[in-house]
């Protein structure tokens, strides 16, 4: 009898610590950064899906991003960089702090490379992406996943990139413009599940290229997005393609010791070099300084 209720013990015990691991592993989950990602997974070339809503699909933008800016020690705020690099609204807060911003993407390609880079350093980027790319096969769906589970923030940069669609004559579409943000967004979350919210767009060709800007400042206002340009590049978008020593000497040109330094690159096919070069740059910008953040 002695032994059988000392069995009966041990299992009530036994359960009681399955029950509260259960419990505890269910509770970082839920509170810990969206990196853990449970509700997609691509799975021999398709994108499936959980199809239960989670509490972050009722809560607003403005709320949502709060929230992530709260729990990502390495995000900032991307309206306060909206307003420094279109508006010249000084940050005082004495930090040097780099963007490393990637667009085009995802490639097959060129992506992985980066990646490998950024993790190797243990920093993140903010990478803009463009659906049609995304969608273009099974692996470029995985490698905007790998990106996303790695702690890199994912921005929207239209569903084309193609500036007659968006720009005719110089002037933004608007209407055209926003579609092509949802058609975007709609693409990636098909990737990374229906709870995805980004607020940050970047404008193919740059926010200060283009005339008839006003109205889409007003769209983006209503909603919650901001957009976000550059102060720094490394040329890889310019004129024919560059060698690692051209980027090198672009990104030194450019390079003003902005207190605040957001870098355009590019992660799209045949931009190998800006991947070969990227090490170079983490170093440089380590050794004057700078922390790395990502926009949220």
């Amino acid at each position: 009898m002695k032994m059988r209720k000392r069995i009966n013990g041990i299992i009530l015990f036994a359960g009681t610590i399955v029950v509260s691991s259960i419990f505890v592993t269910g509770y970082y989950r839920h509170n810990t950064a969206k990196r853990e990602i449970v509700q997609a997974a691509v799975v021999e070339g398709n994108v499936k899906q959980d199809t239960n809503n989670s509490a972050k699909s009722n809560i607003s933008l403005t709320e949502f991003i709060n929230k992530e800016l709260t729990l990502d020690k390495n995000a900032y705020d991307a309206g306060t960089i909206q307003d420094f690099l279109s508006k010249n609204i000084k940050i005082n807060d004495g930090k040097k702090i780099v963007f490393l911003t990637f667009d085009d993407g995802p490639s097959t390609t060129v992506t992985p490379k980066v990646l490998e880079v950024l993790k190797k350093n243990d920093i993140r980027a903010t990478f803009f992406i463009v659906g049609k790319e995304l969608e273009k096969n099974s692996r470029a769906k995985q490698i905007l996943l790998d990106t996303y589970k790695q702690g890199n923030s994912i921005g929207n940069h239209t569903y084309t990139h193609i500036y007659n669609n968006l720009y005719p004559g110089g002037k933004v579409d608007v209407d055209k413009f926003m579609a092509e943000l949802d058609k975007n967004n709609d693409a990636i979350r098909k990737v990374l599940g229906q709870d995805f919210k980004s607020r940050i767009v970047r404008f193919p060709g740059g926010h200060m290229s283009w005339k008839g800007v006003d109205e889409a400042d007003k769209r983006f206002n209503d909603i919650g997005y901001k957009y976000i340009d550059w102060n720094g590049i490394v040329g890889d978008a310019e004129g024919k393609p560059k060698s690692k020593e051209q980027l090198l000497n672009t990104y030194r040109q450019t390079f003003k010791n902005q207190q605040k330094l957001v870098l355009l690159m590019h992660d799209t096919y045949g931009k190998e070099n800006t991947a070969e070069v990227l090490p170079d740059i983490i170093a440089d910008l380590k050794n004057k300084g700078y922390e790395f953040k990502i926009l949220e």
